[in-house]
């Protein structure tokens, strides 16, 4: 019956997605025949990667998320925005016939290049001739002045919120210590959080609990709509949703359907959150209904039309060599010490379009794919594709480990979508404090007393071990 249910969910989605694109493709007098088939190329192979996902044996949260992406941002998004003007993008950008299918045979050898580092590079080699026992323990001298500190991280985000509601914006300058406090500062509760909860004790008393509600209490006001974008609130409150309902999301489709039911209504509802303050609330019924009608049709979802726009600058000034990837990834060098240092890829294209076209916004996004495509020409899409796939699946082993690995392992599942979304520079300088808490936690809350059983094989039987 799961098996049946599974194929008339993967039929139903693809009718409707099939259906979508074709409606607005053949109502649309500027797509022409080439155009056409690129997109019907391109929804094919999303297809495909769908039912991959789908009736694979193992659910994998980050490929769910990945699918969910190509799903969104290149099927329905564009789809879309395509009935809505099919001559000028939303990046402003004119629509080109041969600018379009380039920037979809982009997507499709992306993705194949994706599923070849996921299913073909052989996984990385696991401990599964050890068995870990089970003795980590919480180190609680070290975790009460860490509660402290971020119960001081929690006043002043509470604080900073009152500034930014009361729209006192002086001083708020995005400075490499204002990076530290957002990104680090008032992102450390989050894994001490998620160690409390993991290794509560077996019998729960009013002490764990008191730690564990003032734990989340900070976490609360640390992350929440008044003070960060939905990019950083959504991996954080759909790991924990994740980990609440694990033993639940045990198959490939109810990992799927629960991250794209999540992200296809999380991220239209927070924006009544994110776009609006408090004392604008309630909002008219209209209002509600337009923040739905405009979403798609919104930059929020540019990372086609930038991709396109991403080969027209190529087609002028040639490829970058590097020097976008190379920026991406010494974020931290300040242009002081580099005067060259390049900016975001997404404010390049905010950059170019304001110059040739009527862009008014500069930070725009700019998809991975487009990044490789940039830097590396089409050994870049094949590239970045390929380590994609097989991060993945390093990802899928963290999720099957510690509990702490596991979080990780979840946050950067959901964080896949910022990142495919791009610029890969803020990215990355959004996700090394991830690590740098995840580590901090690991290594100074928790004691290591390890200890080791060697799974023993007798020849002819099956070890149970694994």
């Amino acid at each position: 019956m799961k098996n049946v249910s599974n194929v008339l969910s993967y039929l139903a989605l693809g009718i409707i997605l099939c259906t979508v694109q074709l409606y607005t493709l053949a109502n649309c007098p500027a797509i022409t025949p080439l155009v056409f088939v690129s997109q019907i190329l391109l929804l094919g192979v999303v297809l495909l990667h769908l039912g991959m996902n789908l009736f694979h044996t193992q659910p994998s949260f980050p490929d769910a998320s990945v699918v969910v992406f190509e799903i969104i941002f290149l099927i329905i998004a564009p789809a879309i925005q395509f009935a809505h003007n099919a001559k000028t993008l939303v990046n402003t950008q004119r629509l080109d016939d041969t600018f379009a299918v380039q920037s979809n045979m982009i997507y499709v050898v992306f993705i194949a290049s994706y599923l070849g580092g996921r299913f073909l590079i052989p996984p990385p080699h696991s401990r599964g001739a050890s068995r870990l026992l089970s003795t980590l323990k919480i180190r609680y001298v070290a975790l009460i002045p860490t509660l402290v500190v971020c119960a001081i991280a929690a006043l002043s985000a509470f604080q900073f919120a009152q500034r930014l509601q009361a729209g006192d914006f002086d001083g708020l300058d995005i400075t490499p210590l204002e990076l530290i406090r957002r990104k680090l500062f008032f992102f450390l509760i989050f894994p001490v959080f998620v160690l409390i909860v993991s290794y509560r004790p077996r019998r729960i008393g009013p002490i764990w609990l008191a730690l564990a509600i003032s734990a989340f209490i900070f976490l609360f006001l640390c992350q929440n709509p008044a003070i960060e974008k939905r990019n950083t609130l959504g991996p954080i409150y759909l790991t924990l949703l994740a980990l609440l309902f694990r033993p639940w999301l045990r198959s490939s489709p109810r990992v799927f359907w629960s991250i794209f039911v999540l992200s296809g209504l999380f991220f239209p509802v927070s924006e009544i959150f994110t776009h609006h303050r408090v004392d604008e609330w309630p909002m008219p019924p209209a209002a509600y209904e337009n923040i739905f009608a405009e979403h798609f049709t919104s930059t929020a979802y540019d990372a086609w039309a930038n991709t396109e726009a991403v080969v027209e600058m190529v087609s002028r000034d040639g490829i970058a060599y590097g020097k976008q990837l190379a920026g991406s990834l010494l974020f931290f060098v300040p242009h002081t010490a580099w005067p060259d240092k390049p900016l975001a890829t997404g404010i390049v294209i905010g950059e170019f379009l304001s110059r040739n076209y009527t862009m008014w916004f500069f930070n725009l996004s700019a998809p991975l794919p487009a990044e490789g495509y940039l830097d590396f020409s089409w050994g870049g899409v094949i590239l970045y594709g390929t380590l994609l796939g097989y991060f993945s699946r390093r990802i899928d082993a963290l999720i099957e480990s510690a509990p702490l690995s596991r979080a990780l392992g979840l946050y950067l599942s959901f964080y896949l979508t910022f990142l495919l979304r791009g610029s890969l520079m803020i990215a990355v300088a959004y996700i090394v404090p991830v690590f740098l808490s995840f580590q901090f936690v690991s290594f100074a809350l928790t004691s290591h007393g390890r200890k080791f059983r060697e799974a023993k094989r007798a020849p002819g039987r099956r070890s149970t071990i694994g």
